[in-house]
This record gives C-alpha cells, structure tokens and sequence, in this order.
C-alpha cells in the first residue's frame, strides 16, 4: 500500500495486526501512520512539529525521535502525545527503550538515559563507530548499534563502560541503518541501505 504522502522511514509494531510508521523526511505531512496490516489501511495520521524518525514501542505506548525537538511519547490507544526528552535531536536519530532506560543515538554518540531524560551515560568512539543508526537492547540492557559509514555493528555494555565490534563489512554488513533484537526469540534482525537484511540466532 501506498504511504503518500509520506515516506516511510522506520517501523515498530503496535500489535499483530498494527504497525505504525514514521514519515521520515516527508516535508508535506511530518508524523506517524498507525497501518492495519491485516486490511492494508491507514487507521490514523499523527502529526508531529518536525521529522520523525527512529521509532520504538513501549508497552502501549509509541517513543519517537523528532528532528530538533527530542523524544515524544505517543499513546497508542487515544493517539495523545508528550515531549519526554527535550533535546535538539539531529536527523535520522534512532532510539530503543528496556525496562527504566531510553537509548537513543544523537550524533556520533549512543545516549543512556531514564524515564525523566537524566542522562546515566554517554559512548562515543568514532574510531570504531562512524555515523550512528539504529539502536536495540537485549535482555540484560546491552545496548547493539550500528554505524552506516563504518558499515559494522558495536555491542555496548549496560553500563556503558565497555564495547565490542561484533560484525563488519566482512559479515555484509554495508551502510547498516535499521537493527531490532528480538528479546523474546533471542534474534537480531539487521538491515543494510540497499534492501538486504540478516537475522542472526544469539546465545
């Protein structure tokens, strides 16, 4: 089905029959599209004040990264919206949320923070990780990103102290922009910019 006029940037799922997408940068309507899957149908439009990008459930709730504004907090059952985080986020910011903790990429840096948005860490090493894009947690609150320019991914320690580079070019990774951890099946979902995608079994 057609999103016009709208782009299409990221995903998540509201439930199995619900997924709402953000539009990215569509300068005509800027927000989120809440689609039946099932029908192929727009349920709703949310406007939002700039860009949307990266977007993640939270429970019945939607978190999304608005270009220049931050991170607004959708209800996914009225449609009501807030600013959680006040911040002038950069575009194609992503964000992943776990228990009492947002993580959200601004930058060149991976950002720790609380239900409030005090900050409890921040990583950056752009010798390792260049141009930061999608962001996901696994059950224990190690945080996965992945740099498009650097075309590989780093796993981040849940406090922030220590990183590992886990896959590179040499695993297919190119200019990776889109990664989802399955919590529940123990998969990571990884897509490139050119359409190709992996799905890794973790242990």
């Amino acid at each position: 089905m057609s999103l016009i006029p709208s782009h299409g940037y990221d995903i998540t799922f509201i439930d199995e029959k619900t997924v709402a997408i953000t539009s990215g940068d569509s300068w005509e309507e800027t927000g989120i599209d809440i689609i039946d899957i099932e029908n192929q149908s727009k349920i709703e439009f949310i406007s939002l004040p700039n860009c949307p990008y990266g977007i993640t459930r939270d429970g019945e709730s939607l978190l999304v990264c608005v270009a220049e504004h931050g991170i607004y907090k959708v209800n996914t059952l009225n449609y009501t919206k807030s600013l959680v985080i006040r911040r002038p986020l950069e575009i194609f910011s992503y964000v992943s949320v776990f228990t009492d903790k947002i993580y959200y990429t601004h930058r060149e840096c991976v950002v720790c923070c609380d239900r409030d948005g005090s900050r409890v860490w921040t990583f950056s090493n752009f010798s390792i990780l260049k141009y930061l894009s999608g962001i996901s947690a696994d059950n224990d609150g190690n945080v996965y990103v992945v740099g498009k320019d650097s075309s590989n991914m780093v796993i981040i320690s849940n406090d922030g102290k220590h990183h590992k580079e886990i896959l590179t070019k040499g695993d297919g990774l190119c200019e990776p922009t889109a990664i989802f951890f399955d919590k529940q099946n123990m998969k990571l979902l990884v897509a490139n910019s050119n359409d190709v995608a992996f799905l890794y079994n973790v242990k």
